[in-house]
Parts: C-alpha cells; sequence; structure tokens
C-alpha cells in the first residue's frame, strides 16, 4: 500500500447541499494527516460573458462547509470570477500535478465509502506503474449483477469513462496534457455554458473519437484516447452519485444511468482487502 502524502482537489461550485455530504464521507476516512485538502471554488460572474452564473450565497455556504470541516491541512482556492468548470478542473490538475506526485480529483457532488482513501492507496501501489494506466478510482457505477456483488468486490476493469473521484500520478497528467490542450483551446476563453459544440465534435471526429458529448470529461477522455492510456475502476461501487441536478444531469437522466440504485456501496469487508484482480 502507498505510503506516501496525497493531495486532494475538490473541485466545487454552487450545490452546498450535495458539497456538505461530500464533505462529510471525506471527514470518515482514516489517516486524514496524510493528506493535504485543496478546495477549487469557482465564482458567481462569468469571466467572459459578464453572465451571473449562480447566487452568490451558495458559493458562500461551500466555503464556509469547507473551513469549518474536520480536515487537516487544508488550502482554498477561490475564484474571484467564474471561470467554468472546464478551466477550474484544469487549473486544479496544473497546481496539483506541480505539488504532488500523486493526487485526486474529487466533484462535488458525491458520497465515498469509509474506505474509500485506503483502497486507492492500494490501486496506486498496484496499478499506477503500468504505462497505460492514467488513473484508478473505485466506480460509482456497479458493473455486475446485484447477487454478484460479494464476487467481485476486489476486482478492477480497464475502463474509459468518466468518474467523479479519480486518482491520478503527476507523470501521467503531463502525458496526457498535450491533448488535453486542443479541447482547452477551444473553450479556455469562453462561458463553459456557451462551448462551441460543433467545433470541438469536429475536433474529435478528424482525430477519430467520435462521442456525442462536449464537456471538459469528453475532453479528458480524449486525451486518453490519443495517448492510448486507459483507466482502472472497481467493478463494485464504493461511491454513490448525487448529482441528481447540476451542469450535465436532471432527474430524468440521473435515473435512466441509474445511479439512485447503487446502493450498497460500503462494505465490513474492505477494511481486510489488501489486493486487487484485474479482469
Amino acid at each position: 500500500m502507498y505510503k506516501g502524502k496525497i493531495g486532494i482537489a475538490i473541485i466545487s461550485f454552487d450545490r452546498p447541499l450535495y458539497f456538505a455530504q461530500t464533505i462529510a464521507s471525506i471527514e470518515q476516512q482514516e489517516d486524514l494527516d496524510n493528506y493535504d485538502f485543496h478546495l477549487f471554488q469557482d465564482g458567481q460572474v462569468n469571466k467572459f460573458s459578464g453572465r451571473i452564473v449562480t447566487d452568490k450565497t451558495l458559493i458562500n455556504k461551500n466555503i464556509r462547509i469547507f473551513e469549518k470541516a474536520r480536515l487537516p491541512n487544508k488550502t482554498a482556492h477561490i475564484e474571484e470570477k467564474n471561470i467554468g468548470n472546464a478551466n477550474n478542473q484544469f487549473n486544479a490538475a496544473e497546481f496539483m500535478s506541480a505539488n504532488y506526485e500523486y493526487f485526486m480529483v474529487i466533484e462535488d457532488d458525491v458520497i465515498l465509502s469509509p474506505d474509500y482513501f485506503r483502497l486507492i492507496r492500494i490501486m496506486i501501489d498496484q496499478y499506477l506503474g503500468e504505462t497505460r494506466v492514467f488513473s484508478v478510482s473505485l466506480s460509482f457505477e456497479r458493473f455486475c449483477k446485484p447477487n454478484d456483488i460479494d464476487k467481485f468486490l476486489d476486482k478492477v476493469v480497464l475502463r474509459n469513462v468518466h468518474w467523479w473521484a479519480e486518482c491520478w500520478k503527476s507523470k501521467n497528467w503531463f502525458k496526457v496534457r498535450g491533448f488535453f490542450l486542443e479541447y482547452m483551446k477551444l473553450v479556455k476563453d469562453v462561458d463553459y455554458h456557451d462551448r462551441p459544440a460543433y467545433e470541438i465534435k469536429k475536433m474529435f471526429r478528424f482525430n477519430g473519437f467520435n462521442i456525442p458529448q462536449t464537456s471538459q470529461d469528453a475532453g479528458k477522455d480524449f486525451a486518453l484516447f490519443k495517448s492510448k492510456m486507459k483507466r482502472i475502476t472497481s467493478v463494485v461501487n464504493r461511491g454513490f452519485y448525487i448529482g441528481e441536478h447540476g451542469m450535465h444531469f436532471r432527474t430524468p437522466t440521473y435515473l435512466k444511468y441509474g445511479y439512485a440504485n447503487m446502493k450498497p456501496f460500503a462494505f465490513e469487508s474492505d477494511k481486510l482487502l489488501n489486493s486487487f484482480t484485474l479482469i
């Protein structure tokens, strides 16, 4: 199990009811002194369009939640203007990769199992030395039947789909960064809400990457596609996605993908789990 310090980047905007639950689940993790916690909080008025994108009181509530959290080694990176999700996450990746060998990126609408951080440390040792592996995570979507959960608790898979709490190796970020910048140059100076979807899809198609999404997550998927790297994640979820209402999700989409049915996600046996098997 990896024993070194890990940086934790928490991406935050304007949903304090979700954010409070995310922070509470992080407070349950063990050995918290061996982590540094960084809040990357976006602002109210969009830097590029001047559009008021949210209520300032919601942002202030998130900041207070972080300030009061029972977490050591806390630093808040607060944007005066709203720079959008793509720029906020890019800035987080740039800062964290410059300061940590390994770091986690956690979004503000998830609940983590109590053993999430410990299991990530096991996965770092097992898989982040492989050149094809960009990141490791414990999934928020179950990839087995409910009756098979016990059989797959120690199994992981290679998949390139979106995860809300993944651990990156900084050297891997530098490998894919150039490809991600191909996406960022299209969105970095515009209101993220008004990103040029046609141009993004055109760029994706030109490179043989055909997906309908244009989000910054799609940009990361594109970068991994170009670099021929993949993510490793668990077959059985150890987290619960609560972002029913957000930038990319509404209730019908949330229910369609089955995130409301992802319980259980915490298992007593995880306290004794010391290795995973890739299938």
